[in-house]
């Protein structure tokens, strides 16, 4: 055996200078193991993110970075401020640009999307009524006033003690068109379904 190489404490593993000095002093039913140092991406990690959590610790709770709560405050206000912004593009009703829009090519297939996508859930294929109140029929559960522009503002502000939602801030003003559309193209068709609803009015 040359110099260069020594045995293990088992004596049935040769070992160079490098690996012997590694060999830790112990033995556990005859298995020995080495003192490998970590690799230095790894140290360097450890390091640094002992250095982050000293200013992270300084920084928010001596040098007056906003809380949590504060942050969520701020991320709400701004969602608050786009809603805003959402509701007044929805909030005024052109009878001119909505019977404009009606004659748009696509309006009935935005209709029948929006209706898919947002109503069905509730209203059931076609409007006849699930949940919601039958779409179908000549009563009107929520309207006192049958026209384009009442069936809009109520679609969009919605009525949540009878479980309709506001929809002024999920859908675009050309959506709410779309939305309004689809019930007056089912409204009178009488597809059987949910009992009716509400009083019986006369649609314009």
């Amino acid at each position: 055996m040359s110099d260069q190489t020594r045995k293990s404490k088992a004596d049935n593993i040769i070992l160079d200078d490098k690996e012997h000095n590694l060999l830790l002093d112990h033995n556990y039913d005859g298995i020995e193991e080495f003192d490998y140092p970590l690799p230095a991406w790894w140290v360097w990690t450890f390091v640094g993110g002992i250095v982050f959590a000293v200013f992270y610790i300084y920084f928010y709770n001596f040098a007056g970075a906003p809380s949590l709560r504060d942050e969520f405050k701020q991320e709400m206000a701004a969602i608050e401020a786009v809603r805003e912004e959402q509701r007044k593009l929805t909030g005024n009703f052109d009878l001119e640009d909505f019977k404009s829009w009606q004659k748009g090519e696509n309006s009935m297939q935005m209709a029948a999307a929006v209706y898919e996508e947002n109503c069905l859930s509730c209203h059931e294929e076609g409007g006849k009524g699930d949940i919601g109140p039958n779409l179908t029929d000549e009563y009107w559960l929520n309207l006192k006033e049958v026209s384009p522009g009442t069936i809009y503002a109520f679609i969009r502000v919605g009525n949540e003690d009878n479980g309709m939602p506001a929809w002024q801030d999920m859908l675009s003003k050309e959506e709410l068109y779309a939305a309004v559309q689809y019930v007056l193209s089912v409204k009178g068709k009488k597809l059987p379904g949910k009992e009716p609803q509400g009083e019986k009015l006369s649609q314009l």
